[in-house]
């Protein structure tokens, strides 16, 4: 029997809760790049070091094991390298746009992916798919103003970066779901794989940059640790394992807390001022995200 849409059952409730608490982990994510006092390549780096490292003590106490086919071990790594490429844009946006509207933008994604499904794997596009879009986009005008051409040039690219960071993670996930459909490959071990791509990828990028991999305070290294640990290793793993277990259409209602609460500690952390207009926007654009993500039952 298919499980219910409806409101899950006895059990389904820990998948649930840990769909929840990973939300509200990942929701820290550009607080931590915010506080700290670091280059964004320079904090991607730290962070994919981190994660790595947790995720070897992971392995190492459970015994998970970390083996792999080859191929899905290059999906993976061309995983970790399109992250590496959405860290670059979304750690930039962070800084110019904030860390509230930079995450709006990077849950884009989830058009691209639905495009990026239409022209590679033929999935056809739904008349809400469009109307969602319409409304995201409908949203994001409220929020920026209608003239974008009057827009501060720090903002415009804060904009276009934050559209780059939801190109390169539907990419991202695209190439993980193709990963994970394999059954020798787990979620941990997925993960190391792409958090040692991408660490090397961003090592490689900030040494190009000739940005100093310096950490110059208690506070920056506290929140690098913070979105490494925290953010990346715990929250994505609550939600990878939960996703098996929980009702598409109810994963995707839950997982709009990571945008919804990045913006809240936007306003309550760093004073985002936030007017009634742009307030209707936010609305606007996590309903659109949420209808983008809905998808057709197979039949």
């Amino acid at each position: 029997m298919p499980l219910s849409t409806e409101l899950p059952s006895r059990s389904l409730r820990r998948p649930l809760l840990q769909l929840l608490a990973g939300s509200v982990c990942i929701s820290f994510s550009p607080i931590f790049i915010k506080l700290a006092d670091v280059a964004p390549d320079t904090a991607g780096f730290y962070r994919m070091l981190f994660s790595g490292l947790a995720l070897l003590l992971w392995i190492g106490i459970a015994r998970i094991s970390w083996r792999m086919p080859r191929k899905a071990a290059l999906v993976l790594a061309g995983g970790g390298l399109f992250l590496g490429v959405d860290f670059m844009c979304w750690h930039r946006s962070i800084h110019l746009l904030g860390p509230g509207l930079s995450t709006l933008l990077g849950n884009f994604q989830v058009f691209f992916t639905a495009v990026f499904s239409w022209l590679l794997l033929r999935q056809k596009l739904s008349p809400l798919f469009i109307a969602a879009v319409l409304l995201a986009l409908t949203g994001l005008l409220l929020i920026t103003g209608i003239d974008l051409a009057g827009l501060d040039e720090g903002t415009r690219l804060g904009i276009a970066l934050g559209l780059g960071t939801a190109v390169c993670y539907s990419g991202y996930i695209l190439l993980i779901k193709q990963s994970m459909a394999h059954p020798a490959v787990s979620g941990v071990s997925a993960m190391l794989v792409i958090s040692l791509v991408c660490m090397s990828f961003m090592g490689l990028v900030t040494v190009a940059g000739g940005t100093s991999f310096e950490i110059p305070d208690n506070r920056s290294l506290l929140a690098l640790i913070g979105v490494g640990v925290l953010s990346t290793t715990l929250g994505w793993s609550l939600i990878s394992s939960a996703m098996r277990h929980v009702p598409a259409t109810i994963a995707s209602l839950v997982l709009l807390l990571q945008p919804a609460l990045s913006f809240a500690w936007d306003v309550l952390i760093f004073h985002r001022p936030t007017c009634g207009r742009e307030a209707f926007g936010i609305a606007l654009i996590l309903t659109a995200i949420y209808l983008g993500s809905r998808r057709r039952p197979e039949k």
